[in-house]
């Protein structure tokens, strides 16, 4: 590969990353939490990919040393890493389905901060779970709460649902929260991945493990709403 396809496809590349960050398409791979590392990766390309194009051009050219061989480098074919580079700054991939990721675990109890005040406050699904793992040191035992996530069928049932990404987009888990009471026929009358904002009221005495005995909320109130600009957070 020609030095000048070297530096040409590092410039690209840093660019693809200036630009996913700054529309937000990043959350699509990554965690928000990632973004200074994507800044300081996209500057580090970008630098190096412009202080090898100003030395090439200062000693007089890449190839220059090349030139005794007497042959010519075909290095049309190598262009074609750059067509995924592209596509992903001017390509946003949609957000993953649930049928896309695990069963949310999880390992190990721990203490919660206080809830936040008010009649129904509001709780992230993954927090909801989190609390209800833990048993009554949660403080979710009968309490009412706000919380969102998208309509996701199961069987006869529906479910409130968020995908949750630990790291990056591969390791994708699934939380979900079984929906009962007065508002839950509300919800099954949606389509599925339809966003919702419920309140309702955590049942005492549930259990949850990630892979079975899914918790359920008593709906009192389902609000429709649209997908948030972070689907995963």
């Amino acid at each position: 590969m020609k030095r000048e396809t070297e530096n040409m496809l590092l410039l690209i590349v840093g660019i693809a990353l200036v630009m996913v960050s700054i529309t937000g398409a990043y959350t699509r791979y990554v965690k928000p939490a990632m973004l200074p590392w994507l800044s300081i990766s996209a500057a580090v390309l970008i630098g190096l990919a412009l202080l090898s194009i100003m030395r090439d051009i200062r000693s007089g050219g890449a190839d220059q040393e090349h030139e005794h061989t007497g042959h010519v480098h075909r290095n049309g074919i190598v262009w074609l890493l750059v067509v995924p580079v592209v596509m992903l700054i001017f390509v946003v991939p949609p957000a993953l389905s649930a049928t896309a990721a695990t069963p949310a675990t999880v390992t190990g109890a721990r203490s919660f901060p206080p809830l936040p005040g008010g009649p129904a406050p509001t709780v992230s699904l993954p927090e909801v779970l989190m609390r209800v793992a833990v048993g009554k040191v949660g403080g979710l035992d009968g309490r009412q709460v706000t919380t969102t996530g998208f309509t996701m069928r199961d069987g006869d049932r529906v479910d409130l649902a968020k995908i949750v990404i630990v790291c990056c987009a591969a390791d994708a888990q699934l939380a979900r929260l079984h929906l009962s009471g007065p508002a839950a026929s509300e919800a099954a009358s949606l389509p599925d991945n339809t966003w919702l904002r419920v309140e309702g009221t955590v049942p005492p005495g549930q259990t949850y493990s990630g892979t079975s005995s899914i918790p359920t909320l008593d709906v009192s109130s389902v609000v429709r709403i649209g997908p948030p600009a972070n689907t995963y957070g």
